[in-house]
C-alpha cells in the first residue's frame, strides 16, 4: 500500500561520511531532516547545530523518536548488525552504510527481520547510482562490443588518514578491507557482469606490523567474464585513485575515478556500431583511429563480423566529484523512499545486493586468510623443500 508524506531521516553515526549525506539529503522532495545521533556528544552537537535538528546522545534515543521512521546507520561495520537490528525491531526502515555486516550469518538474521517486518534495509551502494557505470551497463547490454571477458578494478587508496590506531585496521571491528571496502566493487561488477564466485584471494601486511594494508582476488561471473580485484590503502592523498579496465571481443572500456567521472571506449565496429555507441554516450566526443573499408571482415574467437572502423569515445557525464556522490546518495535514497512509498516500485538496490556482496567478500577474506597460513611441518612445498 503507498504511504504519502515526508519521511523523517534520522542519522546516527555523525563522522564526515553521515555529515556529507546529510547535506545531500536536505534538499530533497519527500525527506525531512528528523535527528542525529553519536555517543560522542560534540559530534552530535555540531551536525544538530548545522542541520537544525535535535542532538541524541545514544542510537536508542534516535530509535525511539516518534518523528524519524528511516534511519542512516553511518557507523563501523561491526556496529551495523545490532543498530540494524534495534531500528527494524521498532517498526522503522534503515539505510545501512557497507557492508551490511561483518558476518553473512548477521546478514541473513537482518533480512530476515526486514521480510518479517516489512521493512527495507538496503545498502548505500552510490556506485550503481552514476551516469558513467551506467553507461557500461549499458553498452554491456547492446552487445555492440562482443561479450565482456575480463574485468581489472586498480584500487589504489589513500592510508593518509588511517592512523595505526584506527579502527579500520582492526579487521574485528572493519572485517578487513574485502568486507569494510571491497563490497561496494563485487557489487557493480555482479551488476555489470551477472552473480559471481571468487575463485582465489590473497593479502598482504605492511611490513613489521599486523596490518592488512593490500589485497586481491579473482572472481569469475556466471557469463563467463573474469574479474581481478586489487584493493590497496597505501597511498599518499595526492595519489588517491581507481581506475576499471573491461575487455570484450571488440574492444574495451576504461572507467576512471572512485568516483566514476570519465569512461573510455576503444573499439574495432562498423558504421552501425559506432553510431550505436554514440546514442549509448550521448554528448561523448568520438575519434576515428583507423578506417578499413565499409567491406572489412574481421575474425576472433571464432568469429566473422564486419569491422570498417576503430574508434574511440570519451564520456564524460559529470565533471565535479563532489557533486557526482551528493547526485547518487540522493539518487538512491529517492529510490528506496519511493520503494517505502510503493512496496510494488522496483529499486536498483536492494537487500539482496548487500547480502550477495558481503558473500563473495566474506569469501575472498577466508580465501585470502587461507592462503596465508604456514603449511604443516613436513609438508613438501611445490619446489620440494620444507
Amino acid at each position: 500500500m503507498a504511504t504519502s508524506g515526508s519521511i523523517g531521516l534520522g542519522l546516527i553515526g555523525c563522522g564526515g561520511f553521515g555529515q556529507f549525506c546529510l547535506r545531500a539529503f536536505r534538499r530533497m522532495e519527500g525527506v525531512r531532516l528528523a535527528a542525529a545521533a553519536d555517543v560522542v556528544k560534540e559530534a552530535a552537537d555540531a551536525v544538530a547545530r548545522e542541520f537544525h535538528v535535535p542532538a541524541c546522545y545514544s542510537a536508542d534515543q534516535l530509535i525511539a523518536r516518534g518523528d524519524v521512521g528511516l534511519v542512516h546507520v553511518a557507523t563501523p561495520p561491526s556496529s551495523h548488525y545490532g543498530l540494524v537490528m534495534a531500528v527494524l525491531a521498532a517498526g522503522k526502515h534503515c539505510l545501512c552504510e557497507k557492508p551490511l555486516a561483518v558476518t553473512v550469518a548477521q546478514a541473513e538474521e537482518m533480512l530476515a527481520a526486514a521480510r518479517g517486518g516489512r521493512r527495507i534495509v538496503p545498502v548505500n551502494f552510490v556506485l550503481r547510482y552514476n551516469a558513467a557505470t551506467e553507461a557500461v551497463k549499458a553498452i554491456i547490454g547492446s552487445g555492440l562490443l562482443g561479450l565482456p571477458l575480463s574485468a581489472r578494478l586498480t584500487n589504489c587508496a589513500s592510508d593518509t588518514k588511517l592512523m595505526a590506531t584506527h579502527w579500520f585496521w582492526d579487521k574485528g571491528v572493519s572485517g578487513g578491507i574485502f568486507i569494510e571496502h571491497g563490497v561496494h566493487f563485487f557489487d557493480l561488477y555482479g551488476y555489470w557482469f551477472g552473480r559471481g564466485k571468487v575463485i582465489s584471494a590473497h593479502a598482504e601486511r605492511r611490513d613489521g606490523t599486523g596490518m592488512e594494508d593490500r589485497v586481491t582476488c579473482v572472481v569469475q561471473h556466471d557469463g563467463g567474464t573474469i574479474a581481478s580485484h586489487y584493493h590497496g590503502f597505501d597511498q599518499l592523498n595526492l595519489l588517491d585513485r581507481t581506475d576499471h579496465r573491461l575487455v570484450f571481443e571488440m574492444g574495451d572500456i576504461r572507467v576512471d575515478g572512485w568516483i566514476p567521472l570519465v569512461l573510455e571506449v576503444d573499439a574495432a565496429v562498423d558504421e552501425k556500431g559506432a553510431d550505436g555507441l554514440a546514442r549509448l554516450l550521448p554528448g561523448s566526443r568520438m575519434e576515428v583511429r583507423a578506417e578499413y573499408g565499409d567491406d572489412g571482415v574481421a575474425e576472433g574467437r571464432g568469429k566473422r563480423r564486419t569491422v570498417s572502423r576503430r574508434v574511440k569515445l570519451t564520456y564524460a557525464p559529470q565533471h565535479d566529484k563532489e557533486a557526482a556522490y551528493a547526485s547518487g546518495v540522493r539518487d538512491l535514497l529517492a529510490d528506496q523512499v519511493a520503494c517505502i512509498r510503493d512496496p510494488a516500485h522496483r529499486r536498483r538496490i536492494t537487500e539482496d545486493n548487500g547480502l550477495a556482496s558481503l558473500q563473495m567478500a566474506c569469501a575472498a577474506a577466508e580465501l585470502a586468510e587461507a592462503s596465508a597460513k604456514p603449511a604443516p611441518a613436513g609438508t613438501a612445498s611445490k619446489h620440494g623443500r620444507q
